[in-house]
């Protein structure tokens, strides 16, 4: 295990966290206010699932010394987040057609982010000892930097950002969405 490792993963991923912060809650939620546009509600349901993903997955990929099947299932959620991720991408064209596409600044901060995720996933996967890997061994490791207090912000903003997708899907589900249109 690399400390230096997890050092630069949780470094990383609050730079993550920070720029999805903009990304998420100024430009997504209040400027554009895609959930309560109804062909951009596909996109609000997939950042609404990669948001309920982020937490679990920096538990157990980022603050616990996963390990084993534990450390594998933090695998398989941080998976199941880029298949979101990719499926978010192939929504936004017809999501974002009405209002003229996606913005350059909002392209290149997604770049931004794509980059800053993967990086903060590479450097705490790598940071792992081989032994960790295995399924037949414990499920979580003898040692461990203590990041917990550094991941404090990005795992109860997560939770936060999770619930408050969750809170406008349910509020801005399409047939709500239709009628507030019309009774404007």
């Amino acid at each position: 295990m690399s400390s230096e490792l997890v050092f630069a993963a949780v470094i990383v991923l609050q730079g993550f966290a920070t720029l999805s912060s903009i990304d998420g809650l100024y430009l997504h939620l209040w400027r554009l206010r895609l959930h309560q546009r109804p062909d951009s509600y596909r996109e609000h349901l997939w950042h609404t699932a990669r948001a309920i993903l982020f937490a679990p997955t920096v538990v157990l990929l980022f603050a616990l010394p996963s390990a084993g099947a534990l450390l594998w299932l933090g695998v398989a959620l941080a998976l199941l987040d880029q298949l979101a991720g990719v499926a978010d991408v192939l929504a936004e064209r017809d999501s974002r057609a009405s209002l003229g596409g996606l913005g350059r600044g909002e392209y290149a901060l997604h770049m931004m982010l794509v980059a800053l995720h993967a990086s903060a996933l590479a450097l705490v996967l790598a940071a792992r000892p081989r032994a960790a890997w295995s399924l037949s061994g414990p499920t979580m490791l003898d040692a461990w930097p203590a990041v917990g207090t550094l991941l404090a912000g990005p795992i109860v903003g997560g939770l936060a950002v999770a619930a408050l997708h969750v809170a406008l899907a349910w509020r801005w589900r399409p047939t709500t969405a239709r009628r507030a249109i019309e009774a404007t």
